[in-house]
């Protein structure tokens, strides 16, 4: 007796041939993401002084989440430097819609 696997309806089998995949897979490898465009291009907005103590982490839903060193620095980034920064990522990344940025110590 053989079993039916889950979630089967009875109608068509739920493999996937190769073609079905093999576009979509290429696609995601060949293109590089507008995230991964943003998070390089991190240390050339926030300039070369600070780049080092400063990492970008992730892109989501419009907010760049950036790690901070120290507690000074971030006072600094979060009164101070977050609008020029935001405006500049802004205009080098039109496509990304970035809203945010959001500093985070570590």
């Amino acid at each position: 007796m053989q079993r039916t696997p889950k979630n089967y309806d009875g109608i068509a089998s739920p493999a996937k041939t190769l073609q079905e995949i093999l576009p979509g897979v290429l696609c995601r490898i060949r293109a590089p993401s507008k995230t991964s465009n943003l998070l390089e291009a991190w240390p050339g907005v926030i300039g070369s002084k600070m780049a080092s103590m400063t990492k970008a982490l992730s892109f989501e839903k419009g907010i760049l989440t950036v790690a901070v060193r120290s507690s000074t620095l971030y006072s600094l980034l979060c009164q101070h430097e977050k609008p020029r920064l935001l405006r500049l990522l802004q205009e080098q990344f039109p496509e990304t819609q970035v809203r945010d940025i959001s500093f985070r110590i570590g």
